[in-house]
């Protein structure tokens, strides 16, 4: 609701039945400047409110056909001319008559015969109070960084809009949930300061990338734009039945937000993923049309990013099943009941193994199977990768202690196991890992932590330092997946590693020409420069165990050389006797050839 900015900008009612007043009124408010509407009974005032906007009623209490306290109580049930301030006239003195005045809703009272100072102070007092009234309500629905209207005024909006839909299909909405890529690492790095700057010239942009006809929060607007909270920002547009019109508005919006900002003396980058439902008329709450938008933006996000998608109901379906896995893998980390699985790492020169790499399993009762890549990112999401992390370090370190009691000195060197991003801006990662191992009674130096350089970058002042520490307590360190992600060779002098895993794409481009042959080989030679052992993952064929060992590689892992297996099976595997269903020994015939035993040597006789 609008407000004058002075009383003489204000447009006041006057309902009465004697004329004689309506021009005696008139006289005393002139010196306000108020512009004087008039309404002769209350059937005539409550038309003339529902068509014409007022900032005050002058309401006679006693009036033929509708008094005053019936066109008060009608006005009070009407949700749009409720804010409405009214001031009841009477000539009673009574107590009652006034009390059911305030009661009703009045917010003042004047008595007649009318004294004109009075009249001009109690209408000046009620005018300034409502616009006092409605700055403050304003301002609480405004986000006070951006100027923007903020979650409440969107979902007023909202409310009017899904209630518009419902009446008339021609009344259709579309709405734009925007989320910007690489806010919280801008904001983390770079301080809040320049997030703060980052999101209002992002309003900007907003603001000024609209359509010519677009209006920005005004009355009828066609579009509103309003910030939710941190980066996420909406777009709704009002009388759109189709989508074509926002994907086109969304293209544009993207084109206008992709070039940097300049924030003082940065310049950065964040590029916007966008989430777009349309409504016309299906939707019953504007949270679930908040929901949709926000569910297509997650899937941009998943898409690479600096794009827009549009919901479906596949989606909904999808974040369903996430849900259910959600809860299945809360449930499976208290009850303890995922599984660890070890898969050896394996010298290419002599066949021996050095040492066996932790792996998660998760079979659920209900849903089978669970793809490690699937329920790990959900662990990482919802920061269960942490107890999770945690209990798989303790189940792998006293695995591996049972070894070493079984083989003593012939047992592997260490136990290998994965660290997460999230770990890595964890503080107390280094004292945990370390009470872990001295209660498993191992050495720090028998346990290797893998980690990405992908993970690293992600927080890279924080990793390294976590990194270091745990170097400097005897921890040793392997890069994982090396060629993918950042890729970059300056990390090997930068990061305190011991181990250089080339990634499963490079060994299984091995046979298709030099140039693969000649970059693992590049790899090889500079690790072994840096004093880093280097592992060969994904070793799945003879042909590629061969172009290794001539290349120099030292290490293996993969099914050629041994599944990963369960922990009963490691030390009947280790001691050569008769393996489990499904595990490869070393140098046994496999499906991929019948000549694996004629691995000796380096290369294939």
């Amino acid at each position: 609701m609008s407000a004058p900015s002075s009383a003489s900008d204000a447009r006041v009612l006057l309902v009465d039945d004697d004329p004689d007043v309506h021009a005696l009124v008139g006289a005393m408010l002139k010196p306000l400047g108020v512009t004087l509407v008039h309404a002769m009974n209350g059937a005539e005032a409550l038309h003339t409110v529902r068509a014409l906007p007022v900032d005050l009623i002058l309401l006679d209490h006693d009036m033929p056909g509708r008094n005053g306290l019936e066109v008060l109580e009608e006005l009070r049930a009407d949700g749009r001319l409720s804010r409405i301030p009214v001031i009841m006239v009477t000539g009673s003195d009574s107590h009652a008559v006034l009390a059911s005045c305030f009661a009703a809703g009045a917010q003042d009272y004047i008595r007649k015969p009318f004294f004109a100072a009075e009249l001009r102070a109690r209408v000046g007092s009620a005018l300034e109070r409502q616009r006092l009234m409605v700055e403050l309500v304003g301002a609480a629905r405004r986000d006070r960084l951006t100027g923007l209207p903020n979650r409440a005024f969107l979902l007023d909006q909202l409310t009017v809009a899904v209630r518009a839909a419902k009446q008339s299909p021609d009344a259709g909405f579309a709405l734009m949930f925007l989320d910007f890529d690489r806010f919280k690492l801008i904001n983390d790095s770079l301080g809040h300061d320049v997030g703060d700057l980052l999101l209002r010239g992002i309003a900007d942009r907003l603001r000024e990338n609209l359509r010519a006809t677009d209006t920005v929060i005004v009355g009828d607007a066609t579009t509103t734009v309003a910030r939710l909270g941190g980066d996420e920002f909406v777009v709704m547009l009002s009388g759109v039945s189709d989508f074509l019109t926002a994907s086109a508005i969304a293209d544009r919006l993207i084109r206008a937000l992709e070039p940097p900002y300049q924030l003082g003396p940065h310049l950065v980058r964040s590029s916007a993923s966008i989430g777009i439902s349309c409504n016309s008329g299906q939707y019953d709450s504007p949270d679930d049309v908040l929901r949709d938008a926000d569910i297509a933006m997650y899937e941009a996000k998943s898409r690479g990013k600096g794009c827009w998608v549009l919901f479906t109901d596949t989606m909904r379906e999808a974040v369903a099943h996430r849900h259910k896995l959600e809860t299945a893998l809360r449930a499976a980390i208290e009850q303890e009941s995922l599984t660890v699985v070890y898969q050896p790492i394996v010298s290419l020169e002599d066949r021996s193994v050095d040492g066996f790499e932790a792996l998660l399993r998760w079979t659920d009762p209900e849903l089978g199977p669970i793809s490690p890549s699937e329920f790990i990112t959900i662990a990482e999401e919802t920061r269960l990768i942490l107890p999770l992390s945690e209990w798989t370090l303790r189940v792998a370190c006293a695995e591996f202690m049972r070894w070493r009691q079984a083989m003593g000195s012939a047992a592997p060197r260490y136990i290998s196991v994965n660290l997460s991003r999230v770990q890595l801006g964890d503080p107390g990662l280094l004292d945990r890992t370390l009470g872990i191992v001295r209660e498993a009674g191992m050495l720090p130096s028998e346990l290797q932590l893998e980690v990405t350089e992908s993970q690293i970058m992600a927080n890279r002042v924080t990793a390294i330092a976590q990194l270091h520490a745990l170097r400097s307590a005897g921890v040793r360190l392997a890069m994982d997946d090396f060629g993918t992600g950042y890729s970059s060779l300056s990390c090997l002098q930068e990061f305190p590693l011991d181990v250089l895993k080339i990634d499963r794409a490079f060994v299984a481009n091995l046979s298709r020409g030099r140039d693969f042959a000649a970059l693992v080989h590049a790899v090889v030679t500079l690790a072994d420069n840096l004093g880093l052992e280097v592992v060969a993952e994904g070793v799945e064929e003879v042909a590629q165990a061969a172009m290794l060992q001539d290349l120099a590689c030292k290490y293996g892992q993969g099914y050629l050389l041994a599944s990963p297996m369960p922990a009963g099976d490691v030390l009947p595997w280790l001691g050569h006797e008769v393996p489990t269903a499904g595990v490869v020994p070393i140098g046994t015939a496999t499906s991929h050839t019948s000549d694996a035993n004629l691995l000796v040597q380096g290369r294939v006789a």
